[in-house]
């Protein structure tokens, strides 16, 4: 798989195993926090030792549960990417709970920041986008799977993520591979596929965002993000008449 992505031109990957949902690190005690970094050092090795150019930095993908702020602030350095002050936060597959928007205003108060993993797959986002907006105006990201993209997920996932787009509601598109049959790597055919975007743009969502990110810098302005449920009035139809 890291040979696929190299091919494909990735430099750098943040490694995100599944946290505080299914899989190995469920509780995140002792012993797995242990088991947790030797899995990473063992990917490193394992890539040095194999001569794969591409730097492997430490992060998670992390699961929205309850007690989520007390986790990070005792063990920020493996929780959030590169140890910067981003995370990835993901939602159960079907729900957002009540009072997230404020919950993420409470995270980022604290100094930190959520990305939203994939909000294109949740059903509740894709019924209801302005959701979606109300939490990025709480001082949240989102990340759109390349395979969304793709149509990997189906239809619906596909029209989400484009209507997201639309009404820029993404900051970052990554790959989110999982393996390279199923969930592969790939991110050069979205500047094949996506005609309708400039470059400028899908290179500001693959490279310059998530470089930010990693570096723990101030992510790029992408411009201003949209009500999706804002009607179009008689002067915005002017307004683009004009441009």
């Amino acid at each position: 798989m890291l040979r696929m992505c190299r091919d494909d031109g990735v430099k750098t990957i943040a490694a995100t195993p599944h946290v505080f949902h299914a899989g190995i690190f469920t509780d995140f005690g002792e012993t797995q926090r242990g088991i947790f970094r030797q899995k990473f050092n063992e990917l490193n090795k394992s890539v040095k030792d194999h001569r794969i150019e591409i730097e492997i930095l430490p992060g998670a993908e992390v699961f929205f549960f309850s007690d989520l702020r007390k986790k990070i602030e005792n063990h920020r350095e493996l929780l959030t990417i590169n140890n910067s002050d981003y995370f990835l936060l993901e939602f159960p597959a079907d729900v957002v709970f009540e009072g997230s928007k404020e919950y993420i205003f409470d995270l980022v108060t604290d100094g930190l920041i959520p990305i939203i993993c994939h909000p294109e797959r949740n059903p509740v986002f894709q019924q209801n986008p302005r959701l979606l907006y109300q939490i990025l105006q709480a001082g949240a990201l989102s990340q759109v799977d390349a395979g969304s993209i793709r149509g990997d997920f189906g239809v619906t996932v596909y029209a989400a993520a484009m209507k997201f787009l639309k009404h820029n509601l993404v900051h970052i598109l990554a790959s989110d591979c999982h393996d390279s049959r199923t969930r592969p790597p790939g991110l050069s055919f979205i500047y094949k596929q996506m005609h309708e975007i400039e470059r400028e743009k899908i290179d500001m969502l693959v490279k310059k965002v998530p470089l930010a990110v990693v570096n723990d810098n101030v992510v790029p302005d992408t411009g201003p993000i949209l009500d999706p449920d804002r009607r179009t009035t008689f002067f915005d139809f002017i307004r683009s008449f004009r441009k």
